[in-house]
C-alpha cells in the first residue's frame, strides 16, 4: 500500500466521526490505556467497502509512521524507529559526533526510561486500529453488497497479520506486554493491564493471528509489495519460529515449523508475477539490478514487503543514516565499515555504503560514514546533499522481508536441523549473487561454523534493514559480538559504557510515560 498518511487518510476517511474516533485511538503518545471517544458507536460507520479501506490505509499509516517517522509538518518529529530498534543498538551503527543522548544511551547500552525509543505506544496504536478493524469489519456485508467474502477475508488476514507483526516487534524489544485484543471504545473498560509473558503472546497471539492470516489471505495472487499478502505472511510465520527456536522451550521444532513456512512462501507469487520458487540463485534479484529491491522493489522479482514512504505526500523520511545533508546523528560503525570495504570482490558495498571514508579504525571522525546510499538512487555521499534530490525530498522504501533475506533464514533452519548441505547451498546463493566465492563445505564443517557464516553474511546482505540486532538477540551472540564493541568505542569516545555482562539489557526498558499510563505495568529487570 502506498501510505499516503497526510493526504491519502483524510480522502479515504470519509465520514467525520469515524476520522474523529481512529484519531483518539491511534494517536495516544503514551500508551493505549487512553480515554476512548465512548459517546460515539464506531460500528456505525462500517458499512462500506470504502470503509474498509478506510480502515487498512489507517492500520498500514500507523504502522508506517511508527517505522519511518510522523513526517515534517510543524510539531511532528522523525521516527526511524526501523533502525533505532533494528540496527542502532547493534554493531551496525555507532553515535556520530552529532549526537543526542539517545543515540548515546544505545551505542553504549545505556539505556534510560526517559529515551524516546524506549516507547511501545505507536505499536499499540497500530493494535488499537487492527483490534477496531477485526470487531467491524465482518459486518459491512450486511450494508455493502461489494463486501464480497473475499473483500472481507483479505481486508481482516492483512489486520491479523498487521496485529501479529506489532506484537513480534513488542516481544522482540520489551518481552511480556499486556495483550489487547478487542478495541477499547468504552470508558467503563479498565484503563490498565498488566504484562502477559513473551512466550504466551507468541503462542496464544501472534502464531494464530499469522495462521488465521494466512487461511484467510487469497492465494496465488500477483501481490503489490505495499500490502502483507499471502508470501509475507509466510514470510512473517517463518521469523516468528525462527525467533521462538533461541528462547526457553524452543528447539527443533520450531526450525522445521520455520521451514515449513518458507517452503509455503516459495509457491506464492511475487510482485512481478513469477513465482517465488526459491529453488537456485536464479530466482534472486540479478547482481547488476540488486539495488532495484531498495529503489524500484514494484518491479524486481524479490521483494515480498516493503514500506512506502512518499516524500510529496509525507515529507522527509529521514531515516537515521542519511537523514540530511549534514550532522546526521548516527553513523556506520567503523570495524564493520573497513572490514566490509576491505572484501573487494563484493559488489553490495559500494551500493550500500559511501565509499570515499579514508579513515582509519577505531575512527570517531565523522567522515561520509553517516551516508546510506541503500535507499537512494545516488553512488556516493555528495550526491544525497544536492538540492533538490536531496536525502531530504526522495522517497524510501523500507524492507519488511524480501527473498535474499528468506534465503539466509531458510539456511540457517536447514542447518539446525542438520541438512548442512542444503544450508550452504542457499548460503552461497547469496554470496554468488554478491560477487563473493563461495563457501566450500571444508570451510564451514560444524553447525556452529556454518551458524557464524549466515550471521555474517546476513550483516552484509541486510545491512540497512533492520534486522541485525534481532539476529543478535536471536542466535544468542549479543553478548560476544557486542561487549567488544561496546569496550571499543569506550576506549574511543572516553564515555562511561555497559556491556552485557548483564543479559536483562537486552530487553529494552518500559518508557516513563508507558509506566505512568499503565499502573500495571512492572519494569524490566535492571532498569
Amino acid at each position: 500500500m502506498i501510505f499516503k498518511k497526510k493526504k491519502m487518510m483524510k480522502k479515504l476517511i470519509g465520514i467525520t466521526a469515524f476520522i474523529a474516533v481512529i484519531t483518539i485511538i491511534s494517536s495516544c503518545k503514551k500508551d493505549v490505556t487512553e480515554t476512548p471517544l465512548s459517546s460515539i458507536a464506531v460500528s456505525t460507520y462500517f458499512k462500506s467497502v470504502k470503509d474498509i479501506t478506510a480502515s487498512l490505509a489507517g492500520i498500514y499509516g500507523s504502522f508506517q509512521e511508527e517505522m519511518t517517522g510522523a513526517g515534517t509538518s510543524k510539531d511532528e518529529g522523525y521516527g526511524g524507529r526501523y533502525h533505532y530498534w533494528g540496527e542502532c543498538r547493534s554493531d551496525d551503527f555507532d553515535r556520530s559526533q552529532y549526537v543526542s543522548n539517545n543515540e548515546t544511551e544505545l551505542a553504549f547500552n545505556a539505556l534510560t526510561i526517559n529515551n524516546a525509543e524506549t516507547d511501545w505506544s505507536g505499536l499499540y496504536r497500530t493494535i488499537a486500529d487492527a483490534n477496531l478493524a477485526i470487531q467491524y469489519i465482518p459486518q459491512v456485508p450486511k450494508y455493502d453488497p461489494l463486501a464480497t467474502p473475499l473483500v472481507v477475508n483479505n481486508a481482516l488476514a492483512q489486520c491479523y497479520a498487521l496485529r501479529a507483526e506489532s506484537y513480534f516487534y513488542i516481544v522482540r524489544l520489551w518481552g511480556a506486554a499486556p495483550m489487547w485484543t478487542t478495541p477499547y471504545l468504552d470508558a467503563t473498560q479498565p484503563v490498565a493491564k498488566p504484562r502477559t509473558a513473551a512466550a504466551k503472546l507468541i503462542d496464544s497471539l501472534i502464531i494464530p493471528d499469522l495462521q488465521k492470516a494466512y487461511s484467510l489471505i487469497q492465494k496465488n495472487q500477483t501481490p503489490t509489495v505495499w500490502y502483507v499478502g499471502e508470501g509475507a505472511i509466510c514470510a512473517i510465520l517463518a521469523d516468528v519460529y525462527m525467533w521462538r527456536a533461541g528462547q526457553p522451550g524452543g528447539g527443533q521444532s520450531d526450525y522445521q515449523n520455520a521451514i515449513a513456512w518458507t517452503q509455503k512462501l516459495f509457491l506464492a507469487k511475487g510482485p512481478t508475477g513469477a513465482v517465488y520458487a526459491g529453488a537456485t540463485g536464479a530466482n534472486l534479484e540479478t547482481t547488476a539490478n540488486w539495488k532495484n529491491l531498495f529503489i524500484a522493489p514494484t518491479g524486481s522479482i524479490e521483494p515480498i514487503w516493503s514500506i512506502h514512504w512518499d516524500n510529496t505526500v509525507n515529507g522527509c523520511a529521514c531515516i537515521p543514516v542519511s537523514v540530511g545533508t549534514s550532522n546526521n546523528p548516527v553513523k556506520v560503525d567503523s570495524a564493520v565499515y573497513f572490514n566490509w570495504k576491505a572484501i573487494k570482490a563484493d559488489t553490495r558495498f559500494a551500493k550500500t555504503l559511501d565509499t570515499t571514508v579514508v579513515a582509519s579504525v577505531p575512527s570517531t571522525s565523522l567522515g561520509h560514514q553517516d551516508k546510506l546510499l541503500k535507499y537512494y538512487n545516488a553512488t556516493n555521499g555528495s550526491q544525497l546533499s544536492k538540492a533538490p534530490a536531496s536525502a531530504l525530498t526522495w522517497n524510501v522504501y523500507l524492507v519488511m522481508y524480501r527473498l535474499g533475506d528468506v534465503y539466509l533464514t531458510y539456511a540457517e533452519a536447514l542447518n539446525q536441523t542438520g541438512d548442512m548441505t542444503n544450508a550452504l547451498k542457499y548460503l552461497n546463493y547469496i554470496r554468488v549473487r554478491a560477487g563473493v566465492p563461495a563457501y566450500t563445505a571444508a570451510q564451514l564443517p560444524t553447525i556452529s561454523t556454518m551458524q557464524d557464516a549466515i550471521l555474517q553474511e546476513r550483516q552484509y546482505e541486510l545491512f540497512g534493514e533492520g534486522k541485525r540486532w534481532f539476529d543478535l538477540v536471536r542466535t544468542n551472540h549479543v553478548q560476544t559480538i557486542m561487549d567488544p564493541v561496546v569496550s571499543r568505542r569506550q576506549k574511543s569516545y572516553g564515555t562511561a559504557q555497559t556491556g552485557f555482562a548483564d543479559l536483562n539489557k537486552v530487553l529494552w526498558p518500559l518508557s516513563q510515560y508507558v509506566l505512568n499510563a499503565n499502573t500495571l505495568l512492572t519494569q524490566n529487570p535492571s532498569y
